[in-house]
């Protein structure tokens, strides 16, 4: 069995008029060595923990445990609008999943073409940094190439648990 600790519970990718043009649910992730380490240092170590987290998107074709945060430069849309989302820490809320396990929820965070289009993308990751320094903690592939023109969204939600039985 594999276990996941992280999981895209919906993202869905909208036309300039909102129609539906893509949707999936509960993705499950790669939880990278990055993302270990960082988390037993902050439980254990004294690591410091970020008020912000940023999820992306990004078109590697193969997700590996070993990706680290470098194994994105030049793999994430550079223009028309795109940015990595951060995500305030604080911002989470608890609830407990289907199988009683608890879970914490990101808010939905959206990314949007502006300027020109871009992608294809084909994951979305959570990182500690906004740049290429910090820790790759976590990878979830989509499943498909998504390439967002002007005026459309990628909307996402998280959520992070330390079990999924």
């Amino acid at each position: 069995m594999n276990l996941h600790i992280m999981k895209v519970l919906e993202v869905s990718h909208l036309s300039e008029n909102g129609d539906l043009l893509f949707n999936k649910k509960n993705i499950n992730n790669i939880l990278h060595l990055q993302g270990e380490e960082f988390m037993l240092k902050a439980l254990f170590g004294g690591q410091s923990i970020p008020t912000e987290y940023y999820l992306g998107l990004d078109a590697r074709t193969t997700l590996v445990t070993t990706n680290s945060i470098s194994s994105l430069s030049g793999l994430e849309p550079s223009s028309g609008g795109y940015a990595r989302q951060n995500v305030n820490a604080n911002s989470f809320s608890f609830v407990t999943d289907e199988t009683g396990n608890y879970q914490a929820n990101s808010p939905i965070v959206l990314f949007r073409s502006t300027t020109a289009a871009w992608g294809p993308v084909r994951n979305i990751f959570l990182s500690t940094q906004a740049g290429y320094n910090g820790y790759l903690i976590s990878s979830i592939p989509l499943g498909t190439n998504l390439t967002v023109q002007p005026g459309e969204i990628v909307s996402m939600r998280i959520g992070l648990a330390l079990r999924n039985n």
